[in-house]
């Protein structure tokens, strides 16, 4: 196979295994057996170890001497404060970048992924459709990062959202929909260009996030 293609399986193959690790369709802690995931993905095992070692990378699997491959345990209530603190610094840094260079296109594409948001929260809260808002709310959020054209910014943002599907899919239909709130001012603030407004939108989304969802574990 071409070093191309070779290239496209292996990134079709890690979407498909992080869109299920995201999900939960696999489970925190469960093994990730290569042998059964070619299988079911239809590709050779090569593509599969490729994008294992990708998501280890993002911390969504991990690798054990011996034992192979496993999903991310969920995160203990240190290391989901660290991963707020994190977002705390970055995310406005990253909305107040967005507000002075974002284009049509990009606000159009916010707008779209809100009104998914919103589809999500006013209907059932089976895991089909909590699954999607959750989805369509980490796109909303990186998208924001990449409107603001940081690369290496843009990139960390991403891995560090690999990690909160593991809290967000405690949420409930009331958390949706305050979270959808918050979003449109953040839309609003970037549709403004108003640098500060859009950090300070994004900053206070983020603390009552965190305020809202506490230790899942306890939930």
């Amino acid at each position: 196979m071409p070093p191309s293609q070779r290239t496209v399986l292996t990134e079709t193959v890690y979407d498909l295994i992080r869109r299920r690790l995201v999900d939960r369709d696999i489970e925190p802690g469960s093994k990730l057996n290569i042998h059964s995931l070619s299988l079911d993905l239809d590709v050779s095992p090569t593509p599969v170890r490729e994008a294992l070692a990708r998501l280890e990378a993002d911390g969504l699997v991990v690798k054990r001497s011996l034992a192979g491959y496993a999903a991310a345990p969920l995160l203990s209530s240190e290391q989901l404060e660290d991963l707020f603190e994190m977002r705390l610094l970055l995310e406005p840094a990253a909305a107040s970048r967005a507000a002075t260079r974002i284009s049509e296109a990009d606000l159009a594409r916010l707008d779209e992924l809100l009104d998914g948001m919103r589809r999500s929260a006013g209907g059932r809260s089976d895991k089909r459709t909590l699954n999607l808002f959750v989805h369509h709310d980490t796109l909303f959020h990186e998208q924001i990062a990449a409107s603001g054209a940081n690369a290496l910014m843009s990139d960390t943002l991403r891995r560090l959202h690999s990690h909160t599907h593991l809290y967000r899919l405690h949420f409930d239909g009331e958390m949706a929909a305050a979270t959808c709130r918050e979003h449109e001012r953040i839309v609003e603030a970037l549709r403004e260009a108003e640098p500060d407004t859009a950090a300070g939108a994004m900053r206070t989304h983020i603390r009552r996030a965190q305020d809202r969802i506490g230790d899942p574990r306890t939930s």
